[in-house]
């Protein structure tokens, strides 16, 4: 469960400012594995927006996604979206994660950061009111060795298709 609050203003400059808080909760999660902690994490976020483009810094005020000694992390982000089309929408992304801590990544004091990047297209599937389809590819420069979670390489590029329903 993602749960979060927070504001956002629009400036009759055309800049958007949003700031909250983000909590995720896994409520049927035991630990990783001896290497991880509890996945809840708890960051505070700003970003700013000016037209299709949006740039959003989050801080980790509880241990990130599991990582020991993570408390500090920072993520930021540069997001561009772009409607092409009257029910469909492009946006691609450029992220950057930084852990601290003393044990970083676990087993790892060399992968202190990782770099994100993605595309992806969303579409209102129309045949019913709130149902939209995403497919997006999402890639990072981790390292496999230190992001393989019981047998599971999180790591990996990947390619993600769905359908939501919003109400």
């Amino acid at each position: 469960m993602d749960i979060y609050a927070g504001y956002r203003r629009k400036l009759e400059s055309g800049w958007t400012l949003d700031v909250g808080v983000l909590r995720y909760e896994y409520p049927s999660s035991n630990d990783f594995g001896a290497a991880l902690g509890s996945p809840e994490t708890t960051e505070l976020y700003a970003g700013v927006s000016y037209g299709p483009a949006t740039l959003k810094y989050s801080y980790a005020v509880s241990q990130l996604f599991g990582v020991p000694d993570s408390e500090g992390s920072d993520y930021l982000e540069l997001s561009v979206n772009q409607p092409v089309m009257e029910s469909l929408t492009l946006n691609a992304l450029l992220g950057h994660q930084r852990y601290k801590g003393p044990s970083r990544i676990p087993g790892n004091v060399g992968q202190r950061q990782l770099r994100l990047h993605g595309l992806e297209a969303r579409r209102d599937l129309r045949f019913r009111q709130g149902v939209h389809g995403r497919a997006y590819y999402k890639g990072t420069d981790a390292d496999a060795t230190y992001f393989t979670i019981k047998g599971k390489d999180w790591s990996r590029d990947r390619f993600v298709a769905f359908a939501a329903y919003s109400f």
